[in-house]
C-alpha cells in the first residue's frame, strides 16, 4: 500500500520533530534571493538590461541573467532542495505513526500525496536547471524551464491542498491545524489565478502588467512555503481520542 511508503521513510521520531525546517528555509531562502534581486535593480536606478521586453517591469529573469546570476543560481537550489524536503515532510506526517498518523486514509488521497512529492521533486529540479539557463542566449529553453516549474509547483500545490482538504473543513481533530490549512488553500488558490493570468499576458504580449503578477507571485510563494511550518511543526497537544469516544467511555472503567 502507497500509505506504508511514508511512516518507513523516517523512523526517527527525533528527526520527524525537525521537518518543519524545510518549509521554513524554502521560504526565506526564496524571500531573501527575490528580495536581493530586487534591491540591486532599485539602487542601481532601475536599468534596462539587454533583451528586456518590459521598459517598466523587468522579470526576474532579466536582473538574475546577469551581474547577480551566482546569488540566483544558489539561491534557486537552496529553495529548490528545501522544496522537494518541504513537500516530503507534509505528506510524511499526515501518515507518519507518532504525528498525524492519518494510515486509515482513502486510497485516493494516498496516491495524490505521492504524485505531490513526484510534482515538486520535478519543480525543485526544474528551478535549478531554470536558473543555469537564464542567459540571453537561451531564451526559448528558459521559456520552456519557466512553464515547467510553475506547472510542477502549481500540480503540487494542487494535490497537496486536495490531500489535506479534509483537515480545512472536517472535524478538528488535531489542535490549530485548520488554520493552518485554510491560509495553505487560500494562497494557494490565490497564486493558482496570478499564475494563469501571468501566463495569458506574457503570451499575449502584454509584458507590464505580467511583470506585476511575476513579482507578485514569487513574493507569495515565499509566504505559501512558510505556511507549511504550521503542518509539520511537531505537535505536543494532539488528543488521540475524539470527543465521540470519551462520551462513550464509562464513568467508572
Amino acid at each position: 500500500m502507497v500509505v506504508l511508503l511514508w511512516p518507513r521513510a523516517l523512523k526517527s521520531a527525533s528527526l520527524t520533530r525537525y521537518l518543519w525546517l524545510f518549509p521554513l528555509i524554502a521560504g526565506l531562502s526564496w524571500f531573501i534571493t527575490i528580495s536581493i534581486l530586487l534591491v540591486r535593480w532599485l539602487a542601481l536606478g532601475q536599468p534596462r538590461y539587454p533583451g528586456q521586453v518590459n521598459p517598466d517591469v523587468p522579470f526576474i529573469s532579466d536582473i538574475a541573467a546577469f551581474t547577480f546570476k551566482p546569488v540566483f543560481v544558489a539561491g534557486c537550489t537552496v529553495t529548490g532542495l528545501a522544496f522537494a524536503g518541504s513537500m516530503f515532510a507534509v505528506h510524511h506526517v499526515r501518515y507518519a505513526r507518532g504525528f498525524y498518523s492519518l494510515v486509515d486514509d482513502v486510497p485516493w488521497r494516498q496516491n495524490a500525496s505521492v504524485f505531490a512529492l513526484i510534482a515538486g521533486l520535478a519543480a525543485a529540479i526544474s528551478l535549478f536547471f531554470l536558473s543555469v539557463f537564464d542567459t540571453v542566449d537561451a531564451h526559448v529553453r528558459h521559456l520552456y524551464l519557466l512553464m515547467s516549474t510553475f506547472g510542477g509547483l502549481g500540480l503540487s500545490a494542487v494535490l497537496t491542498a486536495a490531500v489535506w482538504w479534509d483537515q480545512t473543513w472536517g472535524p478538528a481533530k488535531f489542535a490549530g491545524l485548520r488554520r493552518w490549512c485554510i491560509l495553505n488553500t487560500f494562497l494557494m488558490v490565490f497564486q493558482v489565478a496570478i499564475g494563469l493570468s501571468f501566463v495569458v499576458l506574457m503570451y499575449s504580449g502584454r509584458h507590464k502588467p505580467a511583470g506585476f503578477l511575476e513579482w507578485t507571485l514569487t513574493y507569495l510563494g515565499s509566504f505559501w512555503l512558510l505556511s507549511f511550518i504550521g503542518y509539520t511543526r511537531f505537535r505536543e497537544d494532539i488528543d488521540p481520542e475524539s470527543p465521540l469516544e470519551a462520551e462513550r467511555r464509562p464513568l467508572l472503567a
